[in-house]
């Protein structure tokens, strides 16, 4: 019954299982399950004894443990990756429309925009007086708000 699921050039396969499970066990396990079944059985039966083995107290529980923090953590470094990809686009765009606006306002016969680059970007733009705040300044400020509302959606999703 036992010697197609534990050849005997693996004696420590069936020593494991033998040692966790013990042999009555074992042929009742192989018994209660269909023969399709079987070489499944004997595979778990098999990680689960090296594992207690190797933790009497947890076995493949414990390590089914450490998968899930690791998979936290993988999901910890992708929301930070991602956050950073976010960054990197608003960066970008921020770039991009003042290139955008200083080159369009040079062809004009050298005007600049009038920008305070002490004040800090975000929503105290739409505090400016609307003479001082023009359509590309709204729109960025537009942009922040939609970043900053779905960094926050990542972070409170853990996505």
């Amino acid at each position: 019954m036992l010697a197609p699921y534990f050849p005997p050039n693996d004696p420590q396969k069936f020593a494991s299982v033998h040692t966790v499970f013990g042999a009555s066990n074992i042929i009742r396990i192989l018994q209660d399950v269909g023969t399709e079944h079987r070489d499944d059985a004997v595979s778990s039966m098999v990680y689960e004894a090296r594992a207690r083995l190797r933790d009497p107290i947890y076995g493949c529980a414990g390590a089914v443990c450490q998968l899930q923090q690791q998979v936290c953590d993988l999901q910890s470094q992708l929301a930070t990756a991602q956050a950073q990809i976010l960054n990197l686009h608003c960066q970008q765009a921020n770039l991009l429309a003042f290139l955008t606006d200083n080159n369009s306002s040079f062809g004009k016969g050298g005007e600049t925009a009038d920008y305070d680059y002490d004040e800090p970007l975000g929503s105290s733009w739409t505090d400016s007086p609307a003479s001082q705040v023009t359509d590309g300044e709204k729109d960025m400020n537009v942009l922040f708000q939609f970043q900053e509302m779905e960094m926050f959606n990542w972070s409170r999703n853990g996505k």
